[in-house]
């Protein structure tokens, strides 16, 4: 009787690591003053992640948004945005990469003489949406901050936290894969900072990758996700608190 043929187990190739949303090597920031806003720093952010950045005033995270949206260029090292190297990029690549990024500032950056409406409208209107669809699209965006029957009231009507609301809905209006936040929170009360915040979860929760630079450490302790620690430019903790 013949022995059985021996037929080695079939092995799979091992699955490629997907492409992260951020990527730094070894990055530093000098600005022309001589300060050096980053320092050496190495971090990869998943796409799809929620991650808050802490530190001290001055500990470079204003610094580390601005280089990710390409407002500033490292001094040195490698950061990739999407797999994509940021470089000396002509102005139609800059342009569209950072309508893939959404952003959110402590001060709102609302105009005061156009509708809640026009404000949320304005990426859409830059990038040459059709009609329909830009109000298709600002109903959703407005529906999703929880401001939707808001759209033809000024920004002055509003409350600080329905403004930074409008912000955001501005921000994610284009539906892009990232959305950064800087000091969100720095001009609300305790109550509406936690809710801005949480709405940033929600929006994770729909696969946004999402980067929050704040001080207020007691709401980001309130949520069980990453946390990069900035201190003088140098990334020193990286963890769930």
């Amino acid at each position: 009787m013949n022995a059985p043929l021996l037929v080695p187990p079939k092995t799979e190739a091992p699955a490629s690591r997907p492409t992260p949303a951020v990527l730094a090597e070894h990055v530093s920031l000098r600005y022309p003053t001589g300060q050096e806003a980053l320092r050496d720093l190495n971090l990869r952010v998943e796409g799809g992640e929620m991650t808050f950045i802490t530190g001290p005033s001055g500990a470079g995270k204003s610094s580390l948004l601005r280089l990710l949206v390409g407002l500033e260029r490292p001094t040195r090292g490698r950061l990739l945005v999407e797999g994509r190297l940021l470089g000396p990029w002509p102005s139609d690549v800059l342009a569209h990469h950072r309508q893939r990024i959404g952003i959110v500032f402590q001060d709102h950056r609302l105009l005061a003489d156009r509708t809640v409406f026009d404000n949320v409208a304005l990426p859409l209107v830059i990038q040459g949406y059709a009609h329909r669809e830009i109000g298709r699209r600002v109903r959703a965006a407005l529906d999703q901050v929880g401001l939707l029957g808001k759209e033809t009231a000024r920004p002055l009507a509003l409350s600080g936290g329905e403004q930074q609301r409008v912000g955001i809905a501005r921000a994610i209006v284009t539906r892009p894969p990232i959305l950064l936040a800087d000091e969100p929170t720095g001009n609300l009360d305790p109550g509406l900072a936690l809710e801005i915040m949480q709405l940033f979860a929600r929006l994770n929760e729909l696969s946004t990758t999402v980067l929050v630079a704040t001080h207020a450490l007691d709401i980001v302790r309130r949520f069980r996700t990453r946390v990069l620690r900035l201190e003088e430019g140098r990334l020193v903790d990286d963890g769930i608190p």
